[in-house]
């Protein structure tokens, strides 16, 4: 009997992806496990496996379609078995289930799919070249998507002379969907608070010498991390009108990636050595930027921080990342002398810290205080020889 493999639930808050491209085509044996096609979330991407050994009967999702969760994607049966859309049909839709099955019992209705048109390796380096949605263009002769179909694409949709049209990553579209959501529905607020961490860099410079050099991102993920272990309403959630508080700190970590904005999730960070944070960040910075994290690097955070120093900036306010109750800003540090004993001068390196929180969850009294702990847990930061290990 004939099996449709539907697109299983991929990991907390994502509903829908795009087939990127298909491994397999129609006619091929696949064995259980074998990737059949890419899957792009706005996270990450990931591959479809198949579930099951038999050959490929039809490809019902075709490149370039934005799909949903329980939605028809392909079919996998015995070597001359028939399939039938018509027939795979049910009458009534019914909801996804919260975790994904090896060949998704989900069923529920859906449009007719486009058609599967073929894609030549020169229109999709034309598309990315010229920002065209490969989505969008319908080939001249009805099968294959040539390099001159997306230009005329291209031509079609271009901007008035002296504009150049961008279109936007599906990772960048949702992103700003969520960014639009967190502005509209959370009531924030935001607190500054500017820390002295000169400690910070002497114990970087001492670990450095020991042959451990972690990042200053990582330092304040290890700092915060301990900082919201007596701070619980910051790494809490609302939700339907009550709060939920987590025990588990589970940090997301903002990262810039070519097609737009990756959170991967250090999980229980408050657990971890700062030896052990620095190589995790270090591995999941590698596989964000290179489009290659997991549905588990990217599920669970309890927590995020943004931080742009390296860019030069000086303060900035991010938005909370819903359910979450909290997010943490941080900036690049400032040379300033301060008074010292005695009417002299000390030099000192202030590193502002703004956190923006869901007043539903978090009153400014909390928020407060939260900033004075991480402000003073940066001012006397100091290490254990255990956590160069």
């Amino acid at each position: 009997m004939a099996t449709e493999v539907r697109l299983p639930h991929l990991g907390e808050s994502i509903d829908s992806a795009l087939i990127v491209e298909w491994h397999k085509q129609v006619g091929d044996k696949v064995k259980r496990g074998d990737e059949l096609a890419d899957l792009e979330t706005d996270k990450a991407t990931l591959p479809l496996e198949a579930p099951k050994n038999g050959v490929l009967l039809a490809i019902v999702a075709a490149e370039g379609e934005t799909v949903s969760i329980g939605d028809l994607l392909s079919v996998i049966g015995r070597e001359g078995e028939s399939w039938s859309a018509t027939a795979s049909d049910e009458p009534e839709a019914r909801p996804p289930t919260a975790a994904p099955a090896p060949a998704a019992a989900t069923v529920r209705a859906r449009a007719a799919p486009k058609p599967a048109y073929k894609i030549s390796p020169l229109a999709r380096r034309k598309a990315k070249e010229l920002s065209v949605d490969l989505a969008s263009v319908t080939p001249a002769d009805g099968v294959k998507i040539s390099g001159a179909d997306v230009e005329a694409q291209a031509r079609t949709s271009a901007a008035q002379p002296g504009q150049r049209r961008v279109e936007l990553s599906r990772a960048k579209r949702l992103t700003g969907q969520r960014m639009l959501q967190s502005a509209r529905d959370v009531p924030q607020f935001s607190l500054t608070i500017d820390a002295d961490i000169e400690p910070v860099l002497a114990v970087r410079a001492d670990m450095k010498a020991r042959g451990i050099d972690p990042s200053l991102t990582a330092i304040c993920i290890h700092l915060t991390a301990m900082t919201l272990r007596s701070h619980p309403l910051l790494n809490a959630r609302f939700e339907k009108d009550g709060i939920t508080a987590l025990d588990s700190i589970h940090i997301g970590v903002a990262t810039a990636a070519d097609d737009g904005l990756r959170v991967p999730v250090i999980h229980d960070a408050d657990q971890l050595s700062l030896a052990q944070l620095n190589s995790a960040l270090a591995d999941l910075t590698s596989k964000a930027r290179e489009n290659r994290l997991s549905p588990a690097d990217i599920a669970g955070g309890t927590f995020t921080i943004s931080n742009l120093g390296m860019s030069g900036i000086t303060q900035f306010t991010p938005l909370v990342n819903p359910p979450q109750s909290a997010i943490l800003g941080v900036a690049a540090p400032r040379p300033i002398m301060l008074p010292g004993e005695n009417g002299t001068m000390k030099p000192a390196q202030l590193l502002a810290l703004t956190v923006a929180c869901d007043h539903r969850v978090v009153d400014g009294a909390d928020a407060a205080l939260f900033l004075r702990d991480l402000k003073a847990a940066f001012e006397s930061f100091a290490i254990e020889p255990s956590e160069c290990k």
